[in-house]
């Protein structure tokens, strides 16, 4: 080959590998990569495709037609293009006419054809086809020009394809473990240190070079610092080269960003050379190792001889560096994500609690230690398993929860954050025990869900502590009804004077011990319907409820209480839908928010109104009292919670009957909220599905 032929092929390479380089993604390469090699080759048309699992996928094609709608070319369907990919040789076809062709397009309007893999060491990802519309005779020289181009290709697109994998999943858990698998799988294809370093061996024996060396800016110093491997040095040379992003000939590169030649070496480089013990160098070519708009480091070659290297060197050398600014590209990426997943893996090891992650499918693809301690399952049992189908999900009568009802289906639905206690796991032996689940939903770069982390513990013990609790109440509480019953008879036949008359004074403190013992018989009543509740002994009869009259029999029973407070409770009546409910648990919240408005309202009136839509009916009870504080209103439904100020000290209750109230209507498909200005007033709003037939 002539030297101005080969002096235009590399020139042609460069234009080429400039392309790579430049590209921010994949789909802005296809096209301007195509469009340059057909250029380069003088053709008429071309294609570009890649192996995607067992089908060849266009990514880019130029003078043939609409062929880019054609379906992907599976590995059944044979042709031209599957024999480069199965024998990874070039195919070179003369005639068209005589051989059997994918499209029909090619077939009508093309005579010669030449189709090379493009590979990443031993495996191919993709081919690059060109056409001729005229019987054209390819050279050998031809065809290797052609494989280099397909195999420069091949490196920018593996590249890109970790820079893509890199951005779009350092974020999100169940995605650390997609790149772990796609690093080994790559890892096995391209060996970036032994890449490195043959493309170090050539650079240093084509120019003539005594050493060749990559520096890498380093964000923590700011140096350019030596990096393994090297030609023709120590590793403790290697470890002591260093220099600053300003100095010398590498650092000239770095910051220009244009490769430098220098026939005789100035102070500055001498002294860069000489921390690191490298003598009789007399010439230096250094090129800025950049992918895309970042420069991550200099490649250099030093020779002992003066103006050993030439002008015309400069492109050649541009080139090579392009392939090592890529190689050390995906290098750094390879590690820093081992590095992130070693950190997550140290994380979730060192977790006490259970921690899966779920695909969008509910399989598992990640099992902590700590779940393995808890479950007796080993990670490897169940990795690829269905969550339901191994650990399962139970219900508080250890019941299997039904796939389309779980949190694992509600997360991935709407990828709102569940944590719940109301569920049990399943061991390895069988057995079942209470389980804290805390799910939160893992999305990708677009927000999309597609998956989800659960993090699990045992809480047998807080269980049976609870269930203990729960029946020492019980029991406390029915002894105490029978005592409490017996007081209020006797109390009330000596107001009623069944035992003699009494004096003023002493009824006025009998009354004040009536109000003691209802007050203490409330609390067990509150009491009693907070065990049942939390035990599910409370069975709920939805029935055909006019909740307007229910209101009104409701108003009419507070109405003294109301007037010996000065307030005036007032309904606004209207005709509205029958609801489905229990009446005994509705008149039970009415009961509940309406004293509870008497009680926190000093002056003024409680409002109390209706509204209906088609699938539901609102009720609201509105007062004119002291008002929630916004802190307060966050913990207001929580059990025993009481709002403590200056205004309620005096104000006595248990602190059970807005949990009690969001319990029941929650058990009636209801639910109940508020809005509440502090010095102005409250208003609790309830929601009751409409009876349907």
């Amino acid at each position: 080959m002539e030297e101005t032929q080969i002096q235009s092929n590399l020139e042609d390479l460069y234009s080429i590998s400039q392309i790579a380089a430049s590209a921010k993604d994949l789909p802005s390469m296809w096209g301007p990569l195509l469009e340059e090699v057909l250029a380069v080759l003088k053709v008429d048309a071309g294609s570009l495709m890649i192996l995607e699992g067992n089908a060849l996928v266009r990514k880019a094609a130029r003078g043939l037609g609409d062929i880019m709608e054609e379906p992907p070319i599976p590995a059944s369907s044979g042709g031209v293009s599957w024999k480069v990919v199965k024998s990874r040789k070039p195919v070179v076809i003369t005639d068209l006419s005589k051989e059997k062709v994918a499209s029909k397009f090619v077939e009508e309007n093309f005579r010669s054809l030449v189709t090379v893999p493009m590979m990443v060491r031993d495996q191919v990802i993709g081919v690059m086809s060109i056409f001729t519309r005229e019987k054209h005779q390819f050279s050998l020289d031809d065809l290797n020009f052609f494989a280099i181009i397909a195999n420069q290709a091949a490196l920018a697109i593996i590249s890109i394809q970790l820079s893509e994998i890199l951005k779009e999943n350092r974020q999100r858990l169940s995605e650390l473990e997609a790149l772990n698998q796609v690093s080994k799988s790559v890892a096995t294809v391209f060996d970036f240190e032994e890449t490195l370093d043959s493309i170090l061996d050539s650079i240093t024996t084509m120019f003539s070079s005594d050493i060749g060396l990559v520096t890498l800016f380093d964000g923590e110093t700011h140096l350019l610092l030596g990096k393994k491997p090297a030609y023709g040095l120590s590793e403790r040379q290697i470890n002591d080269f260093r220099s600053r992003t300003d100095e010398g000939v590498m650092g000239e590169a770095f910051c220009k960003g244009v490769p430098i030649m220098v026939g005789k070496i100035d102070k500055e480089t001498e002294e860069v050379l000489k921390r690191a013990r490298i003598t009789g160098i007399k010439s230096i070519i250094a090129a800025p190792l950049k992918v895309k708009s970042q420069t991550l480091g200099v490649v250099q070659i030093f020779s002992s001889k003066e103006n050993n290297f030439h002008s015309k060197d400069l492109r050649l050398f541009s080139i090579l560096a392009s392939q090592a600014a890529i190689v050390v590209n995906s290098s750094t990426m390879y590690r820093e994500i081992e590095e992130e997943r070693k950190k997550d893996e140290a994380l979730l090891t060192s977790i006490g609690d259970g921690v899966i992650a779920i695909d969008k499918n509910q399989k598992i693809i990640h099992f902590n230690k700590a779940g393995e301690k808890i479950t007796g399952y080993l990670a490897e049992e169940l990795l690829g398993g269905a969550f339901l189908e191994t650990l399962g999900i139970f219900n508080k009568e250890k019941l299997p929860v039904e796939a389309k009802d779980s949190p694992l289906a509600k997360i991935l639905k709407d990828g709102n954050q569940i944590i719940s206690k109301d569920y049990f796991l399943r061991k390895r032996n069988g057995s079942l025990f209470p389980a804290y689940l805390s799910l939160a939903a893992i999305c990708d770069i677009k927000d999309d869900i597609v998956g989800a982390i659960v993090v699990f513990r045992d809480i047998t013990y807080e269980f049976e502590l609870e269930q203990m609790k729960q029946e020492l109440i019980s029991l406390s509480t029915h002894e105490l009804r029978a005592p409490i019953t017996a007081i209020k008879g006797y109390l009330d036949m000596i107001l009623s004077g069944d035992t003699g008359v009494i004096n003023e004074e002493t009824k006025e403190t009998i009354e004040e011990v009536v109000g003691i013992n209802r007050r203490l018989a409330d609390l067990v009543d509150d009491l009693l319907n907070v065990g049942r509740i939390e035990q599910g002994k409370i069975t709920i009869k939805p029935e055909q409820i006019d909740l307007t009259s229910l209101i009104s029999q409701t108003v009419r029973e507070y109405q003294p209480q109301a007037k010996n407070k000065k307030l005036e409770i007032i309904f606004h009546d209207k005709s509205i839908p029958k609801i489905k409910a229990d009446s005994v648990r509705v008149r039970q919240v009415l009961n509940n928010l309406i004293s509870n408005a008497i009680k926190y309202t000093m002056q003024g009136s409680i409002e109390i109104s209706v509204q209906a839509s088609d699938k539901e009916v609102t009720c609201q009870v509105k007062d004119t009292g002291i008002g929630i504080s916004k802190d307060a209103q966050k913990k207001l439904f929580g059990k025993f919670y009481r709002v403590k100020n200056a205004k309620t000290v005096q104000i006595t209750g248990t602190g059970l009957g807005l949990w009690i109230t969001q319990k029941l209507l929650e058990m009636m498909g209801g639910k109940v909220w508020l809005e509440s200005v502090e010095n102005k007033g409250s208003t609790f709003y309830f929601t009751l599905p409409v009876y349907t037939a």
